[in-house]
């Protein structure tokens, strides 16, 4: 089960991101690069990862986009 964000503008010809339940491992890579790289590069590695689309691309998503992918994978790290 998973979850799609619709994108409220849409970038690089995509309109929604399907998100899946990260593993074990990948929770592990995303806290790990928050302590070497920063928060906002780590998840952006993830939605990129996890939503099948560029990390370049996850870089140009307005910032609630960005925020309602991050609200949905944050869920996961409780």
């Amino acid at each position: 089960m998973g979850e799609t964000i619709k994108l409220l503008a849409p970038v690089d010809g995509i309109s929604e991101v399907i998100l899946r339940e990260p593993t074990v491992d990948e929770i592990a890579k995303v806290t790990e690069e928050a302590q070497k790289f920063g928060a906002v590069r780590a998840m952006k590695n993830l939605i990129s990862t996890i939503g099948h689309i560029e990390v370049a691309t996850v870089g140009k998503m307005g910032a609630r986009d960005f925020n309602a992918c991050n609200k949905y994978l944050s869920a996961f790290f409780e």
